[in-house]
């Protein structure tokens, strides 16, 4: 045998043992961390990343800041390793990967297996304080140029979108349209369905695709299903969380990596003579540089087809109204039940749920939506441990829907940072104000009997009286012919007087109703003022004359709780 021929063959042969050996060490690598193979893709829904401690999202190659301090640690977990932070997101490498008390060991079941993410990708993962991130690579400087290189989308894959009866219609705003110089905004569009389609008539819509034009501003985009009687908008406009008052439906978000959203093979949204004909476009760009010669007419593009599907999806909400964020506070938690006998009146039937997120504002510090079955098995919907407004995250259970059964609670956490605020922050639709939703796309449409299972105040939900706190009348507060009917009331009309110094009459009213009567009773009664006794000019007039005698009242109580103490 020649020199050369020994060399080649030798060569080849240790070739072939570094690539058995890359390849093969990833499962065994995987093995030394919890949910070593389980852990998503930031930007890919239903892909994981398959090298965890490494850049390349299929593994080998540099390590990322995670998989150093594997190295460090004797590639194995270590106390140490699973309080680090590799990645400086403000997670331990433990919380990131379901191991939060860090008892996890190899051969054994984690403590969470859903909610989690990559120790070594800062997170939000697009957020700017992330993206600006240094890193050490020899490709990348940066985090933002480390995952727009592994966050590239490919083709939507779709099997419907071969069939012959696919239409197809663009929907993008207008050409030429400037981007505004500020860091942060929302532009959307409307747009007539019909007069875009080649053929009126009544179709589904089976998958969406982004049609992007200036990727370099636009961060994500979300299609709205309107109401007929909203008109097109003859050009784009600048706008906020939702289009309009009559643009509320959640059709489909697209985020940085998403090749599209192709609903499951049995589902459709109707759109045309039978459905949906005004759709909203919204884009939000980010612009930090303030650069004021950037367009874009980015938008989605459509696709619908006559050949129905079994099923038709619809569009669940689920969560929290009515309330208020105290400021300078690191965490404010605020929880919704969907109950058992809410989902038992609110489902006829198994539901299947294709796609889930949440949805919080500015300050959204953590948001998850459980489900909890028979009292005991709790099963995650969404968890976002680190939530960001400007960059949703989507939750897909598209090869293997999450079923939902009347009888289940849904319970909705929406924990708040308002430590930089010196002001509180009420719930309302304005990016200055707060919100608590998660929301469920799911089929059959006709399974949910409603489209929403909220709660307000003190997590009152309407559909189960045993969440009135001991209230019997609640619903009736807003009533004014049972307020003026009511012998409480008629007790205040007697003994207190309005905008007048207060007299003992009064504040002995008042206490005994707070004793001795729920609806009078701390947050409860917060609740139904704000709600309720505002409406009604009678109620007005109750509340003017219970703060007659506010401050005496308050006196007595802190005066018994003093005692007790």
């Amino acid at each position: 045998m020649s020199m050369m021929l020994r060399w080649l063959i030798s060569d080849v042969l240790l070739t072939s043992a570094v690539l058995w050996q890359v390849v093969s060490s990833y499962p065994t690598y995987q093995q030394q961390i919890p949910n070593g193979d389980s852990v998503p893709h930031p930007c890919k829904p239903n892909t994981f990343w398959a090298g965890v401690g490494h850049q390349n999202d299929q593994g080998s190659g540099e390590r990322n800041a995670f998989g150093r301090d594997f190295e460090r640690e004797g590639k194995i977990w270590t106390q140490s390793l699973c309080h680090l932070d590799s990645d400086g997101d403000g997670l331990t490498n433990g919380q990131e990967l379901g191991d939060p008390e860090c008892v996890w060991t190899p051969n054994t079941l984690p403590s969470r297996q859903v909610g989690l993410s990559n120790p070594g990708i800062c997170d939000p993962w697009d957020s700017p304080v992330c993206f600006s991130n240094n890193i050490t690579s020899v490709k990348y400087q940066t985090q933002e140029e480390w995952m727009r290189d592994m966050c590239r989308a490919g083709p939507l894959l779709c099997p419907g979108l071969n069939e012959s009866d696919v239409h197809q219609v663009a929907l993008t705003i207008d050409n030429g349209t400037q981007v505004p110089f500020m860091d942060k905004t929302y532009y959307c569009q409307i747009f007539d369905l019909e007069s875009h389609m080649t053929i009126p008539g009544n179709y589904q819509i089976i998958a969406v695709e982004p049609v992007i034009d200036n990727a370099q501003v636009l961060h994500h985009i979300a299609l709205f299903g309107c109401d007929d009687v909203q008109p097109a908008s003859p050009a784009p406009f600048d706008c906020g969380v939702f289009p309009s008052i009559s643009c509320h439906t959640f059709i489909t978000i697209w985020t940085i990596g998403s090749p599209g959203d192709c609903f499951h093979p049995d589902t459709g949204i109707s759109v045309g003579s039978g459905g949906f004909t005004k759709f909203a476009v919204q884009l939000f760009w980010n612009n930090p540089s303030g650069r004021d010669d950037l367009l874009d007419s980015s938008g989605v593009k459509i696709y619908y087809t006559e050949k129905r599907r079994p099923y038709e999806l619809g569009l669940l909400k689920i969560g929290h109204e009515s309330f208020l964020v105290p400021p300078n506070h690191p965490a404010v938690s605020f929880k919704s039940t969907c109950t058992s006998v809410c989902t038992k009146s609110l489902f006829n039937g198994t539901v299947y749920v294709t796609m889930a997120w949440n949805h919080m504002h500015y300050i959204g510090k953590q948001m998850q939506v459980q489900v909890l079955r028979n009292k005991t098995d709790i099963q995650y919907l969404t968890f976002d441990p680190i939530y960001n407004f400007d960059s949703p995250q989507i939750h897909v259970f598209q090869e293997k829907p999450f079923q939902l059964y009347p009888g289940d609670e849904i319970i909705t956490t929406c924990i708040y940072n308002s430590q930089d605020l010196s002001w509180t922050t009420p719930w309302g639709e304005a990016t200055t104000e707060e919100m608590c939703y998660g929301f469920l796309v799911y089929y059959p449409k006709e399974n949910a009997l409603k489209t929403s299972c909220v709660t307000l105040g003190p997590d009152v939900n309407y559909c189960d009286n045993s969440t009135f706190h001991g209230c019997s009348d609640l619903q009736r507060f807003s009533s004014p012919f049972f307020l003026s009917d009511a012998d409480f009331y008629q007790d205040i009309l007697h003994n207190c007087r309005t905008f007048s110094p207060c007299v003992e009459e009064c504040t002995n009213t008042i206490v005994q109703l707070k004793k001795n009567d729920p609806c009078f009773q701390d947050e409860l009664f917060d609740f139904i003022k704000d709600q309720m006794l505002n409406t009604n000019p009678i109620g007005q007039d109750m509340m003017a004359r219970i703060a007659s005698c506010q401050r005496q009242v308050d006196s007595v109580f802190n005066i018994s709780r003093n005692t007790r103490t």
